[in-house]
């Protein structure tokens, strides 16, 4: 009876602790060119493009006319490559939109910012106007 126990205990530990080997990392960015007024299908692209790379966890990005505003966020481990990364980022989308200007941060604040677009546009309570001045701010912010 006692080994049954045991068997069992550790039958369950197991089946527990490989729910913990997988990444858990299956982030979709929001699709954004379906239910806004400003075209975001250059943007939405670019968040899957860099989203592909496995360093990248989650990812938010806005664009407009010819530029395109991204910010990934990495696993914690890779924070140490983040220069790396940011290059890595922008040359895979720049030879997909060779004309656009792209931008990328891994700062947290414009994750949040970008975060805030996404959703304003999402339900469509953002102007055009609006849009190019927030990101006018935003592009003044990753400058430094």
């Amino acid at each position: 009876m006692k080994g049954i126990i045991n068997g069992i205990i550790v039958v369950s530990l197991l089946a527990g602790c490989q729910t913990l080997t997988g990444t858990g990392y299956d982030v979709r960015p929001i699709q954004l060119s379906e239910t806004v007024i400003i075209d975001q299908e250059r943007a939405d692209e670019a968040k899957i493009i860099v989203l592909s790379m496995e360093e990248v966890v989650e990812i938010k990005g806005v664009s407009d006319e010819d530029n395109i505003y991204l910010a990934p966020k990495v696993k914690h481990f890779d924070r140490f490559r983040l220069k790396k990364i940011r290059k890595q980022s922008h040359d895979a989308v720049k030879k997909r939109y060779p004309q656009a200007t792209v931008h990328v941060s891994t700062d947290q604040k414009i994750f949040m910012e970008l975060e805030k677009l996404e959703q304003e546009l999402q339900k469509r309570t953002i102007s055009e106007k609006r849009l190019k001045q927030k990101l006018k701010k935003l592009d003044e912010m990753m400058k430094g």
